[in-house]
């Protein structure tokens, strides 16, 4: 594999590239006094049962590239205990043929060290980062339906929110992409942090803003509803949005790397929801709904005219029920 540099092991305690250079001298004879005890087990009750060999990658242990690469270093140790194992088969002596096989079948293999802990950890977080957003999304989901009880709507707030957060994400990895130095990735607490937070308080948002439109729909009709609940509610909420993310940016200002893409990805999601989710994606949405724009979908997409709701129809505002458009 032309991305290991070395290997480091009982036979070549300082490594297999340097073993010739120093063959012979001083230097090797004190490397072969401290091999054993350095890469044999002499604990109990696995004492020179338990070998370890170091593999040296060319690439940094704690980059993304060298985590990949680490299945496949393992995979190459599994296949060379299969090639052993087929080479015993073919011996002659029943005993040897026996010790060989009873030694490959007893053999297992760990991957230890800092870029197998990475590898660990990433998979961990991986799995507990999807099983929290699924949870999340569906218990605001639940909570907004109980609230509003609007179930389509509802879930097209969660969509918002969610794009929200995949925006964020994607920005926050071009900005610190783009900075001098090497990037590794977003720390991993980030984007877990970020996502129920940002469908936290963007939810919150939308809560305020779809209260206000239910009240102004009742006195003004479906659309002017929303125009009127969008005005009066717009100042309270782009406030509460810049207050946020003022606070969120001053974790920017940390030394930890992990902190600083926090702060930056908590203020701009924040912003972002704050100036064009809830004041565009939303109330465009509500009024291309009550307009009728989306033909006989509507009613899947949530649309309830004011004499649905027991409301009467609105005389300001009337709009042609979408199924008859």
């Amino acid at each position: 594999m032309l991305w290991i540099s070395d290997v480091r092991s009982q036979s070549s305690p300082i490594g297999i590239k340097n073993a010739d250079a120093i063959k012979g001298s001083f230097t090797a004879g004190l490397a072969r006094n401290f091999a054993h005890a350095t890469y044999v087990s002499s604990s109990e009750p696995l004492a020179g049962k338990v070998v370890r060999v170091d593999l040296v990658f060319e690439n940094d242990p704690f980059t993304r590239e060298s985590i990949g690469r680490l299945t496949p270093a393992e995979n190459a140790v599994i296949d060379s205990l299969s090639a052993l194992q087929e080479r015993a088969a073919e011996m002659e002596d029943d005993e040897e043929r026996a010790m060989y096989e009873s030694l490959v079948a007893e053999t297992e293999v760990y991957i230890l060290g800092p870029t197998a802990s990475l590898r660990d950890l990433k998979e961990v977080t991986d799995r507990d980062r999807v099983t929290i957003a699924v949870l999340v999304s569906i218990a605001v989901y639940l909570v907004l339906v109980a609230l509003l009880g609007k179930p389509a709507i509802s879930l097209y707030l969660i969509v918002t929110v969610v794009f929200s957060f995949l925006v964020t994400l994607g920005v926050t990895h071009c900005v610190f992409m783009l900075q001098p130095g090497p990037y590794n990735g977003m720390d991993w607490k980030a984007p877990i942090f970020v996502f129920t937070i940002l469908v936290a308080m963007g939810e919150d948002y939308n809560v305020l803003l779809m209260s206000r439109v239910d009240e102004e729909q009742r006195k003004l009709g479906p659309v002017k509803g929303v125009l009127a609940a969008l005005t009066k509610t717009g100042g309270i909420i782009s406030s509460c949005g810049i207050i946020m993310a003022g606070t969120f940016a001053s974790l920017t200002t940390g030394t930890l790397t992990g902190i600083v893409q926090l702060g930056f990805a908590l203020a701009f999601g924040v912003l972002l929801d704050t100036f064009v989710v809830r004041p565009i994606l939303v109330p465009s949405y509500l009024v291309l709904l009550y307009q009728g724009r989306f033909g006989k979908l509507g009613r899947w997409l949530g649309y309830t005219s004011p004499v649905d709701e027991g409301n009467g129809p609105a005389s300001t505002d009337e709009v042609p029920s979408p199924t008859n458009s």
